[in-house]
């Protein structure tokens, strides 16, 4: 029978059409492990575990597209992301290496003009932080100190000191500055230039007693004292527009409407109602007699309410910090330490530790403050001490765990937020300063943001965060990853400071923060020293929380690699720093030119000037054939004129202009050293040290690794003002009994035993 060639036999199988219901189902089953491959084993006929992701694509770098995604068809799509780590590890790489050239870049458009590079705007700064967001982790990034390399830590402990009385301080790694401070502290305490205004024996056994008071003390006619020794009430009401304007920068526990409009008509009030109260008692009773309490009569009092005396305190408190900013009165004035010891005594009135409240909590929030900010009667031990102490009464009163799951008024929800975030950003900030882990640990914390009353619009229509929420967010997010890196018992990766460094610049402040303005906007604005301060204080935010990452590893980049800190695997260090000091010093000299009366009372604007101070002499005395050492030297010159015009008023600028003065005789030496050896043709290293004696050379990398935070013992001897004492070298400190154990657990010990040691012998003196 012949072949039927009139009917055309199709080749291929025709594709089934599938409609858009059947196609929901598939993807469906494909998203449920099991039931069908995913579509791009299906499309490259390959065998499908029917996992979710599955093996072959996890293998094949494309787990991202699986179960439902295919990848386009072409040349090489079968293995085109195989080798996706490796790929991911070297952007991560070049992103390191883009930071590193920008950073250069910015050194470089500093030294020669005022205005940001083109290069560097932010549009273009983030293009490097794309790809390393998404990267993963390198398999190095362990913490683990020790080794050096990329991926490791360095021996940063901190410094450990002894006195000759026994007493032990601890400062970590990060409170290098505060640490070198003390080792080069040998000026004698100043004396009392302004009279004092005395209290009365009882209020002053009062101030004393804090903060160990008994729970049920009759404390009435104490209190009416302390109530008529406030101001008046247009003073005091000027004293606390002056710490609106400038201390609330620092700890604000309470807002402007809430101070003016309740606390300060409140206590007024009251002790209106007290005195109306006692004349209306000792017309009844001609006998009693308030203006000398005795013991007998103290011990008749009534009780009262049990949050007016830490209410007290805390007005107490806040116009002591408006008195330091009113530039009428001198730098740490009598009036400030006036209000400060009344503060005190009112404390006392009422125990801390039993039933505490939110006056509680204000009020040591604010005793910590003026601590920070006082003169030198007060010290930033004190002030971490007792913010920590507020923190932990914070913690008893439940302000970290979200109010509103209580059902408590709206406003009290807002007041008690904003209460906690306030003290946990000044934990926080205290702790990084002097190298101690902060109170609070945001594990157990649900506490919600207070509402932002600051917020605004952008020209494009985005949500602008005002300063405060700008700044517990910062602190919430940045700060507190900063603390757990560089204040745990375990040095961290160099890959984790570097992925912490990515985090902070990645953060951008809003532009009506408005940091540098020229006197072409008008006198009042630019030389405001409420607006100054608050445009400094948010100028140098990012950089000196990279100042607080980078510091022990730029001091490592130095100290190991003098000649070329760029060879160090810690270049990125050495650039980040002298960067984030250069930026600072020209920041405190606006600030200064802007209002210098602010400038010298702020001892949080000299602190970390003297930290960028110390960077920038470290590379002129330590890298003088450095590109960036003319630069660092004209800082360096521009920190120690400021320091000379702050250490007039401030004991502790004049401990530092100190500090700085031996540094800049050493850098300007080195320097001049370098630039003579250059037009002769010698350019060694070895040649520019060797202007100093060794025991010089070992003083200043004793004052580096201090700086750095590295790992020391510091005995610190008591000044003997002799004939002898003096013929010692005046170019450099001396560090007596300074011992340098290193990592491993022996020698760390054995810088133990020596305290301990010490401790027995002075015990079998006695």
């Amino acid at each position: 029978m012949p072949v039927d060639n009139t009917r055309i036999i199709p080749t291929r199988r025709t594709q089934k059409h599938i409609t858009e219901e059947e196609l929901r189902d598939i993807e469906l089953k494909r998203l449920r492990e099991g039931e069908l491959s995913c579509a791009e084993c299906r499309r490259l006929k390959l065998k499908c575990d029917k996992k979710v992701p599955c093996g072959s694509c996890v293998r094949r770098g494309c787990e991202s597209i699986c179960p439902c995604g295919i990848l386009s068809a072409g040349q090489g799509t079968r293995f085109i992301l195989a080798s996706t780590d490796q790929l991911h590890r070297k952007i991560t790489e070049m992103s390191h290496r883009i930071r590193q050239l920008e950073d250069a870049l910015a050194i470089l458009q500093s030294s020669v003009s005022e205005t940001r590079h083109p290069l560097l705007t932010d549009d273009l700064l983030k293009i490097k932080f794309g790809s390393e967001a998404l990267g993963p982790k390198p398999e190095d990034n362990k913490v683990d100190g020790g080794d050096g390399g990329e991926g490791g830590g360095i021996d940063a402990l901190g410094t450990l000191t002894l006195d000759e009385s026994g007493e032990v301080k601890y400062f970590g790694r990060s409170a290098g500055s505060e640490t070198l401070m003390m080792a080069n502290d040998e000026s004698p305490l100043p004396e009392q230039t302004e009279p004092t205004i005395p209290l009365t024996p009882h209020l002053e056994n009062l101030a004393n007693l804090f903060p160990f008071t008994t729970k049920h003390r009759r404390n009435s006619s104490s209190l009416e004292q302390l109530e008529s020794l406030l101001p008046s009430h247009e003073r005091a009401v000027q004293l606390c527009e002056l710490y609106i304007d400038h201390a609330t920068l620092f700890f604000r526990p309470i807002k402007r409407d809430e101070l003016l409009g309740r606390l300060l008509p409140s206590v007024y009030e009251t002790a209106a109602q007290r005195i109306k109260n006692r004349i209306t008692t000792t017309a009844d009773s001609p006998s009693s007699d308030f203006s000398s309490p005795s013991p007998s009569s103290h011990s008749s009092d009534e009780e009262i309410d049990n949050t007016t005396p830490h209410t007290l305190a805390s007005l107490f408190f806040i116009l002591a910090l408006g008195a330091l900013f009113d530039l009428n009165l001198g730098a740490f004035n009598a009036e400030a330490e006036h209000f400060y010891n009344l503060g005190r005594a009112a404390m006392s009135l009422r125990t801390v530790f039993d039933s505490p409240s939110l006056a509680t909590v204000r009020a040591l929030g604010l005793m910590a403050c003026y601590c920070s900010l006082g003169g030198w009667k007060c010290s930033r031990d004190s002030a971490w001490c007792i913010m920590s102490f507020a923190a932990k009464v914070a913690n008893g009163d439940g302000v970290d765990r979200d109010s509103a799951r209580w059902n408590m008024d709206p406003e009290t929800v807002q007041i008690r937020r904003n209460l906690f975030w306030e003290v946990f950003a000044s934990d926080v900030s205290h702790s990084l300063a002097i190298g101690r882990p902060p109170a609070l640990h945001l594990s157990y914390v649900d506490c919600e943001l207070a509402t932002d009353d600051e917020a605004t619009l952008s020209d494009t229509g985005e949500t602008q965060n005002g300063f405060w929420r700008m700044k517990h967010i910062f602190a919430r997010d940045i700060f507190t990853s900063v603390a757990e890196a560089t204040l745990g018992a375990k040095s961290p990766s160099y890959s984790t400071i570097l992925e912490l460094d990515r985090k902070v610049r990645e953060i951008s402040f809003p532009v009506h923060f408005r940091p540098y303005v020229s006197r072409a906007e008008g006198d009042a604005l630019f030389y405001s020293s409420s607006a100054s301060l608050k445009a400094f204080y948010a100028s140098i935010h990012r950089t000196v929380t990279m100042l607080y990452l980078h510091r022990s590893f730029f001091a490592q980049a130095m100290l190991d690699h003098p000649a070329n800190p760029l060879l160090s695997p810690f270049a990125s260090s050495f650039l980040t720093a002298y960067r984030c000091a250069s930026v600072i010093i020209k920041a405190s000299a606006h600030q200064f030119d802007r209002c210098a009366e602010i400038g010298m009372r702020v001892w949080f604007l000299l602190y970390h000037t003297f930290s960028a101070a110390v960077i920038a002499g470290t590379i002129v005395t330590r890298s003088s054939n450095s590109s960036v050492a003319p630069s660092a030297l004209i800082d360096l010159d521009l920190a120690v004129k400021l320091f000379e015009r702050a250490s007039i008023k401030s004991q502790r600028a004049k401990i530092a202009l100190g500090v700085l003065r031996k540094l800049g005789e050493k850098a300007h030496r080195a320097f001049s050293q370098f630039t003579s050896q250059s037009t002769s043709g010698l350019k060694s290293q070895n040649n520019i040290l060797g202007i100093f004696s060794s025991q010089a050379i070992d003083d200043v990398e004793d004052e580096l690794a201090i700086f750095g935070g590295h790992t020391r013992v510091l005995d610190r001897k008591k000044h003997r003002h002799t004939q002898s004492s003096s013929t010692s070298s005046a170019s450099s400190p001396r560090l007596m009994g300074l011992f340098r154990p290193r990592a491993s657990l022996l020698n760390r010990s054995w810088a133990f035993w020596v305290i301990y040691r010490r401790f027995i012998l002075r015990l079998w003196i006695i």
